[in-house]
């Protein structure tokens, strides 16, 4: 049994925290699930005889669902919380396959390494009785056993996105036996597939599967996800099958986990550095009482530099320094390997980790985890606490430290608000034209250059027509699927150089917004200033602890185009595309202790932004809509849309304009085209303008403050006396109004009476 009580005061006694830390705390109840009577008798029965050999005689009512519909013929999707058993699910009706006609094959798709090789360490068990070989097939694998695999392929393979375009569609003819006996498909962790990188899946997805209808081939898909409110409709998006079956086991089981929130008590200008002495602090508490934890770190530099300093405080204090490693992405795959073996044989008590190993460590006997400052997004901390709790006869405990940032001191302000948030309602947008044309060499290339009008049932309509229109020929001789970058992107990011060390790096709208040459900026605590800019990178120096900069912008905001909305009355919720033209205008130094202006720099520059697609709110000035209320408005949404879309906390922006009548408010996407995100809000934002107000009102400051109302990113640099209380009244207007239902409907161009 966990003791929060006891657990901070060892943590106070070891400077982990201190008396001005602001804690909050709390705990959720565990509840087992329900159990089936027996493994449903359509498995074939020496599969039964390996899940039983493994000492599971009886499964939870969900996976016997899951595995009666998959066996039965079904494409299944499957939504349950992490260590809730959807390894045994897909992997039984898969093996029943594989089994009954031993020249069938299954592919599985996973998103990182990690977890394919922990799910290959758990297929393992079942596998070998069965006389079924699996191996992973990516950029781990040496290319000597790549190229053995495609010329004797094992029954199941494991691999990732961008081997599935790289390899097995770009060499498709290498693989023709392999893919006319496929009978199985496992993509897990679907709800990694969002955003710009889970548009690129989809229409990767549609070509892999027209490659599959045109040998003939129809293989079952098994979907799964933990943090999905919407799984039947994503899986629909990612991979255009209809009829998917929902397995839904949302609210039927939860481990006791104890969560303890810190803002710790910190000077900005040295919090990087004491942040992560606390956080250093925490992980030899854990070592001490003898418990096992994983501690994820927002950069490898913060890893490596509390990896090196733990476990040298761990040998003066007379622990073995050993019991304490790391984990991230650029690690070789052996040691990956090895470290997650070590894990799992409790040879290790803390792990350094970054949020590669966010998903794919199944162990039951984890204790905790430490998170140093709040994830890309509550999506991505739901999968790292996911890690811990995953047994059912202990409790687990997730510590928090607040970097300093709004969003990180917003969530420890409101521990309840992040433990009842409901699940994602995941988006993804596979009609997004610019990410369509940079899939349309790679198709021409696997189509001969020739559609058929049957392929549009597989690809869909959008991209069927825009390939129709604009997919030319193959280039002989050319394979295009290298060049496609699946994760990332479209915008440029430029490294963080100190001298020629490489700290991280940063967006090309930040570094025009806050790493201007001349600029204080704060990266995790440290003050530098920005020296040079280089081709790829920005260089800086070291900066005077008391000084900071303030940049001058102004913006200049057009709609593009409206695609759909409603007005209601005088208000009007539209979806669109916007302009954005950010002039730069210099800045100015200023000395904190004295609040002086020491000096002005800079030069002008602007930054464009184009097709960049957005929620557009008008509310006329009959309102209160003085700019305080607008600004707050503005705010109200951009953390209510936080708990409603799974929005990353970088992928979108809010702009307001107050003086105009009507005012505007803009919450748009930070990419050109769509990642779906704008559109999902727009069909969602009373909802998110409700839990706005919501969290506005718990809090008890007056004007708005980093726990209720403050944003984490704006690009109107300008607002930033905003009215909280006017704010509120504004919201409860437009909602009022919003309740009588809608007037008019955006058709064809314009407005047209309901």
């Amino acid at each position: 049994m966990f003791d929060t009580k006891d657990f901070l005061e060892k943590l106070y006694n070891l400077d982990a925290l201190r008396s001005g830390d602001t804690i909050n705390t709390s705990s959720v109840n565990r509840i087992e699930p329900p159990v089936a009577d027996a493994w449903p008798n359509e498995i074939h029965t020496h599969v039964r005889a390996a899940v039983e050999r493994i000492g599971i005689p009886k499964p939870y009512a969900h996976q016997a669902d899951a595995v009666r519909h998959s066996i039965d013929g079904h494409d299944v999707v499957m939504e349950s919380p992490t260590a809730s058993g959807k390894t045994l699910a897909f992997a039984i009706p898969m093996l029943d396959a594989l089994v009954r006609d031993r020249r069938s094959r299954a592919l599985m798709l996973y998103p990182m390494k990690a977890l394919a090789f922990d799910q290959r360490e758990q297929l393992r068990q079942l596998c070998l009785p069965l006389g079924v070989e699996s191996w992973p097939y990516d950029g781990d694998t040496r290319p000597e056993h790549r190229n053995a695999m495609r010329k004797s392929p094992p029954q199941i393979l494991l691999t990732n996105p961008e081997y599935l375009n790289m390899s097995f569609l770009a060499w498709r003819d290498q693989w023709e036996e392999f893919l006319s006996r496929l009978r199985y498909i496992v993509i897990d962790e679907m709800h990694e597939y969002r955003g710009f990188f889970g548009g690129n899946v989809a229409l990767l997805l549609r070509r892999f599967f027209l490659h599959l209808e045109r040998m003939g081939c129809r293989a079952r898909v098994f979907l799964s996800t933990a943090t999905c409110a919407n799984p039947e409709e994503h899986a629909r998006n990612l991979t255009g099958r209809a009829g998917i079956h929902i397995i839904s086991a949302r609210d039927v089981l939860q481990p006791k986990r104890h969560f303890i929130f810190v803002d710790p008590d910190i000077p900005d200008f040295r919090y990087r550095d004491i942040l992560q002495l606390r956080v250093e602090q925490a992980a030899l508490a854990v070592l001490r009482e003898g418990l096992q934890c994983l501690v994820f770190c927002p950069t490898k530099r913060f890893l490596e530099d509390a990896f090196r300093n733990t476990r040298g405080e761990a040998e003066e204090d007379g622990l073995d320094p050993d019991r304490i490693s790391a984990f991230h992405a650029d690690l070789k795959s052996e040691t990956r390997q090895d470290i997650q073996q070590a894990i799992k044989a409790g040879k290790v008590n803390v792990v350094f980790a970054t949020n590669a190993l966010e998903l794919g460590l199944d162990i039951g006997g984890l204790d905790g985890v430490i998170l140093a400052g709040f994830p890309a997004s509550t999506m991505s901390a739901w999968q790292q606490i996911g890690r811990a709790g995953r047994g059912w006869d202990k409790d687990a405990f997730v510590l928090f430290y607040a970097m300093n940032d709004p969003i990180d001191r917003f969530f420890v302000g409101n521990l309840d608000t992040f433990l009842n948030r409901p699940f994602d309602e995941l988006v993804v947008d596979p009609s997004n034209q610019q990410l369509i044309e940079n899939h349309l060499p790679a198709l021409s290339h696997e189509t001969g250059g020739k559609l058929l009008a049957a392929d549009e049932v597989v690809l869909g309509p959008t991209f069927y027509s825009v390939a129709s229109e604009k997919m030319g020929k193959p280039i002989p001789g050319y394979t295009p699927h290298p060049n496609m970058n699946l994760r990332g992107g479209l915008g440029r990011s430029f490294k963080l150089k100190r001298g020629k060390e490489e700290i991280g790096q940063i967006s090309a709208i930040r570094c025009f917004r806050e790493a201007y040459i001349g600029a204080v900026f704060t990266f995790f605590g440290h003050r530098y200033r920005i020296h040079a800019h280089e081709e790829s990178a920005v260089v800086l120096a070291d900066a005077e602890p008391h000084e900071k900069t303030e940049a001058g912008f102004f913006n200049v905001v057009t709609v593009r185009q409206v695609h759909s909305g409603f007005a209601y009355g005088p208000v009007q919720a539209l979806y669109g595309s916007l302009d954005i033209v950010m002039n730069y205008t210099g800045y100015r130094v200023i000395d904190e202790r004295t609040g002086e202006q020491k000096s002005t720099g800079g030069s002008a520059a602007a930054h464009f932004e184009n097709n960049l697609h957005a929620f557009l709110l008008n509310v006329p000035a009959l309102y209160p809509a003085e700019s305080g209320a607008v600004g707050a408005l503005e705010h109200l949404i951009r953390v209510g849309a936080m708990f409603v879309i799974p929005a990353d906390r970088f992928d979108t922006s809010t702009y307001s304009k107050p003086g105009e009548d009507p005012a505007a408010i803009f919450y748009y996407e930070n990419y050109s085209g769509s990642i779906g995100v704008a559109k999902k809000l727009a069909q969602v934002w009373p909802t998110a303008l409700e839990k706005g107000i919501e969290v506005a009102e718990s809090c008890p400051c007056d004007h708005g403050c980093p726990n209720c109302i403050e944003p984490a990113k704006s690009y109107d640099m300008s607002n930033a006396n905003i009215d909280k209380i006017a704010g509120i009244q504004l919201a409860r207007h437009v909602l009022t109004r919003v309740a009588e239902g809608p007037d008019a409907v955006f058709r064809n161009g314009q407005l047209v009476a309901v």
